[in-house]
């Protein structure tokens, strides 16, 4: 849902890129576009004459609006669907963590970049911040949501230090319906919406691409208290060293 608050930050992350390199007469491939294209609709108002709203949703409609070109595009795949050296700007907000295949995605979104052109795409909330399960469930009792208040029943980095098998007692124990608690963490922990990518491997994942880093932006928060970092060192995520960033933001060419 298209809030202020995201509507604001859209327009700050796009005056930000537009730092980097002027969006005036440019061709923009935005990927995980919104249905109702306001970041597309924002990026023309910016100055660029023409983007590529893609989204790999099954629902995703082909269509052109004006300037905006809806097409349902894996951004796996990106030569798939796009000519090399095609668009000016690779752009995305809140995308990397759901991308299963970054390494596929980077190597691709290189290849379409014409000479010059610029890389602007962000992730957050990643796997190993505090609400990196990024839950949207709805159960027998509630609609349970990550970024609501009072609508996440996760504790703070609890999906990094329990399991599939644990994290249902979790929850139980804070009064969650038993078949609510079950399917969040089905959810949780093989809902292929999200990738489960945490921030050291993503940066790995990153360097080993053909993109050229020009700025890592790290949005990162309080860390997690001694006991919970502990636990999360002694478990399958504990190797990732920064779980307190919630958000990265690679710009490069």
């Amino acid at each position: 849902m298209m809030t202020d608050q995201r509507r604001d930050d859209l327009a700050r992350r796009i005056a930000d890129m537009a730092r980097f390199k002027p969006l005036a007469g440019a061709t923009v491939l935005e990927i995980g576009a919104d249905a109702k294209s306001f970041a597309a609709q924002m990026l023309l108002d910016a100055g660029a004459v023409r983007v590529i709203s893609s989204n790999h949703g099954e629902k995703w409609p082909e269509e052109t609006i004006g300037a905006i070109e809806k097409r349902r595009i894996d951004a796996r795949r990106l030569t798939d669907v796009l000519a090399p050296q095609s668009v000016d700007f690779v752009f995305g907000i809140a995308v990397l963590e759901h991308i299963d295949g970054l390494a596929e995605f980077f190597s691709t979104a290189k290849q379409v970049l014409r000479p010059g052109g610029l890389f602007f795409v962000q992730g957050e909330p990643i796997w190993t911040t505090h609400n990196g399960h990024h839950i949207g469930v709805i159960g027998e009792k509630a609609h349970y949501r990550f970024g609501v208040p009072g609508a996440n029943p996760i504790p703070k980095w609890a999906h990094l230090t329990n399991t599939r098998e644990s994290l249902p007692g979790v929850l139980e124990a804070q009064g969650v319906h038993p078949p609510d608690a079950q399917k969040i963490a089905d959810y949780v922990y093989s809902s292929p919406k999200i990738n489960r990518v945490g921030y050291k491997t993503m940066c790995e994942i990153f360097d080993a691409s053909p993109l050229a880093l020009i700025e890592r932006k790290d949005n990162a928060f309080k860390p997690p208290p001694t006991d919970t970092l502990d636990a999360i060192l002694r478990g399958q995520w504990g190797s990732e060293e920064r779980y307190d960033v919630s958000g990265i933001t690679f710009v490069a060419n």
